[in-house]
């Protein structure tokens, strides 16, 4: 259901897509930066958010380095999207890396994949040991399968876990991989999602959503990846154990279209008052249908705007 309701807001989006103020795209690359060094425990305060959003922070910040990385790819796959080209894959991954820490760790270590095993902190799966560009190279021939077999929300989420299960870099790997998981949405044609990261319940949410994600390919680091084909690894993965991590992308990609919809049609947008006189219904039951997302609608200031259209099946 969530992805039809994901496709209904892509078909309204795609037109607006030139009229959505830059400030929004800036908070929504803000909300992100903040979101993503968070779950690596970095805590970010307001005065250096906005120091970042209006470029007027020091270089050598994990922060500002993210900021600049992700804004940077956003524009590259958005040309990538509006042309059909393709991009050399392995390349951007090493650079995104070298981005993120460019000035802050030694520069001979950067945008290199590691040579070597690694563990992830409280994760029963073990990353492979060798052949960490081989790994990636399928990693990104996966992503274009997985986008054209299944769902957003599921193909975001498979592509995502593995990302983070090959574990290419000795440092930095959840944020290159959820600004790459950004990047292949936006070059598939969706817009770029915030994992919330800022509470605890949602940091542990998204942990335990990639526990459970992994679960069918723990195994799969003991094939050769030369010998692995997109189809045959798609085949490892189980919808149950991915199931809460495509909730999660699917919830993100949502709250993402309400808030560029909303802030490209601010001419367009009713109270639930207003917007329940409209339709003939109650404020309660207009609340119940923007809690199941059944409505585009954004809260500002504490009040709920609706964008008045409704999904017609």
């Amino acid at each position: 259901m969530l992805n039809e309701l994901i496709e209904w807001r892509r078909r309204i989006f795609m037109p607006d897509i030139i009229s959505i103020p830059n400030k929004e795209w800036l908070y929504m690359l803000g909300e992100e930066t903040r979101n993503s060094v968070m779950i690596e425990g970095i805590f970010v305060s307001e005065d250096e958010l906005n120091a970042v959003v209006t470029e007027k922070y020091k270089s050598g910040s994990e922060v500002a380095n993210y900021f600049r990385t992700a804004k940077y790819y956003y524009n590259l796959a958005l040309e990538l999207y509006k042309t059909g080209e393709s991009f050399g894959c392995l390349a951007l991954i090493r650079n995104a890396q070298k981005m993120l820490f460019e000035n802050i760790r030694s520069a001979n270590k950067l945008g290199t994949f590691r040579n070597g095993s690694v563990r992830i902190t409280g994760a029963k799966i073990v990353p492979p040991e060798f052949d960490i560009h081989d790994w990636m190279r399928l990693w990104c021939d996966y992503a274009d399968y997985a986008y054209s077999h299944h769902t957003v929300g599921e193909a975001a989420a498979r592509n995502h876990v593995f990302f983070e299960c090959i574990h290419p870099f000795e440092d930095g790997n959840g944020r290159v991989g959820r600004i790459m998981l950004n990047f292949t949405l936006i070059a598939h044609g969706y817009v770029n999602i915030v994992i919330k990261g800022v509470e605890e319940r949602d940091r542990d949410r998204y942990i335990k959503a990639l526990e459970s994600a992994e679960r069918g390919i723990r195994s799969i680091f003991r094939e050769s990846p030369r010998e692995l084909i997109p189809e045959n690894l798609d085949k490892f993965f189980n919808e149950r154990d991915t199931a809460e991590l495509s909730m999660i992308m699917e919830e993100a990609l949502i709250e993402s279209y309400d808030r560029l919809i909303c802030a490209a049609n601010k001419e367009k947008l009713v109270d639930v008052n207003t917007y329940a006189k409209m339709v003939g219904r109650t404020d309660a039951a207009i609340r119940k249908a923007i809690e199941r997302k059944q409505l585009i609608a954004y809260k500002e200031s504490g009040r709920w705007m609706i964008y008045p259209e409704k999904l017609n099946k």
